[in-house]
């Protein structure tokens, strides 16, 4: 096409991006400060994990540093179900229900989520008799989990209020305590040799403790008594807003950390501790991503609130984008001089000669990344029913991949069947997303 409309056509394109660029800028500006807090908070957590990983990795022999693994991978299984009943339903709930009854609604979340640590915790202690009988080097592991996690789960909750209430300096003091009580515990406990899997697990409780009161006393939230029709009234909200996130929760858990208990039955704890290792060179882009999540996804669904469907699909096509670059460009950075990175950081040869699985570790995180934007427009509408389907799914189609590559190619099989699995469950996500304003105005 030709002559003066293309001109006009060019010009108006050009017009329409340099908008975007405005308003993109714009919005960037006005949340500076919480994006720089959110990123704070997030790099003090995510460095004090990935310096733990670590040093872990180097101190413990391997199949050690595998049943820590385990173990920590069963503690984010109950973090996952955490997160999707509660802490990524609430801001739907309070922003729905006006600032006058946030204060309400922040107490009774506190009352439910001291509930779920307590059945979460009398679960784990019914595990033990069964890890007695048939994996006895986890009893007291899985003793010390039962122990401290009530307050693992406070401290995860008073994190994510923090930005619901737009407090992530709060969050950000948070993460350094605990941050400062991870690495200074741990280094306490190799000097006088007292480093083990069980003791690690309690200086867990003691960091998330500290976290969760410094979280308090900066008066993020009361612990004062609530109405138990309030509380029953939330769980009911909670449970209708997130039982397809409960049912995703395990997919995600399956194919992102389940993996480590899945490669130790069928490689060896071993293995499971060398996969996690490569893994964790991953951690800091994810949580710098899960960072620009926990400040935006608040005010988004704030927006979505005032302007609809065609805002949330708008915002998940451009936050995809903008998520999924920020991780290829570090995965990128990562597997340029793999062995030699590996050697610098465990020191341990087994780990560097394993480079070669740092390429589907490495495309899984990216697909992972690619889901985010759409996950908060869905989240911010309430419409949570692909999150269970997709995740569904993706595990279907990883234990097949399981079955037929684990069986072909061991735990390199493992990981790109998992890598198929992301594949296929983001892009099912993506395409609900995507179409989200033409099937609401067509229904």
């Amino acid at each position: 096409m030709h002559g003066p409309y293309a001109q006009v056509q060019s010009v108006a394109g050009k017009s329409r991006v340099r908008g975007l660029l405005l308003r993109a800028w714009d919005v960037a500006w006005r949340w500076r400060t919480r994006i720089f807090l959110a990123v704070a908070d997030q790099g003090a957590a995510s460095v004090s994990n990935f310096l733990l990983t670590i040093l872990l990795a180097i101190w413990l022999p391997l199949d050690e540093f595998g049943r820590y693994v385990v173990i920590w991978s069963g503690s984010l299984l109950i973090e996952s179900f955490q997160v999707a009943l509660i802490t990524d339903s609430m801001p739907a709930i309070v922003s729905r229900r006006g600032r006058q009854n946030r204060r309400r609604l922040d107490v009774a979340g506190l009352w439910v989520v001291l509930g779920y640590g307590a059945m979460t915790s009398l679960l784990i202690l019914a595990a033990v008799p069964i890890a007695a009988l048939w994996f006895p080097h986890f009893s007291v592991p899985l003793l010390c989990l039962a122990l401290v996690n009530p307050l693992m789960r406070l401290y995860i909750y008073l994190r994510r209020l923090s930005y619901i209430r737009s407090r992530q300096d709060a969050a950000t003091a948070a993460s350094a305590i605990y941050g400062a009580i991870i690495l200074s515990g741990v280094l306490t406990l190799l000097y006088f040799d007292f480093l083990s899997v069980s003791v690690v697990i309690l200086l867990w409780g003691l960091a998330c403790g500290a976290a969760a009161l410094a979280t308090a006393l900066m008066g993020v939230a009361a612990f004062e008594r609530t109405r138990a029709a309030t509380a029953v009234w939330l769980t009911r909200e909670l449970w209708r807003s997130g039982r397809w996130l409960a049912g995703a929760a395990i997919g995600f858990w399956i194919t992102t950390w389940g993996l480590f208990p899945i490669i130790a039955a069928i490689a060896g704890t071993e293995a499971a501790g060398l996969v996690r290792a490569l893994q964790n060179l991953f951690t800091p882009i994810v949580q710098f991503n899960a960072a620009l999540n926990l400040a935006i996804l608040p005010r988004v669904a704030d927006a979505v609130v005032t302007a609809g469907t065609r805002y949330a699909r708008r915002f998940a096509i451009y936050a995809t984008v903008g998520f999924t670059s920020i991780v290829i460009v570090y995965a990128a950075i990562v597997v340029i001089e793999p062995q030699q990175l590996l050697t610098l950081i465990y020191r341990k040869p087994e780990i560097a000669a394993a480079s070669a699985l740092l390429w589907p570790l490495g495309l899984a995180m990216i697909l992972e990344s690619a889901r985010q934007g759409s996950s908060m427009a869905l989240l911010s509408l309430r419409r949570t029913q692909m999150f269970f389907v997709s995740r569904v799914v993706g595990v279907s189609v990883f234990i097949l991949g399981v079955v037929v590559l684990g069986r072909m190619m061991g735990t390199e099989g493992i990981l790109w069947a998992n890598v198929t699995s992301h594949a296929v469950g983001t892009g099912l996500l993506m395409y609900e997303a995507f179409t989200i304003d033409r099937r609401f105005h067509s229904a």
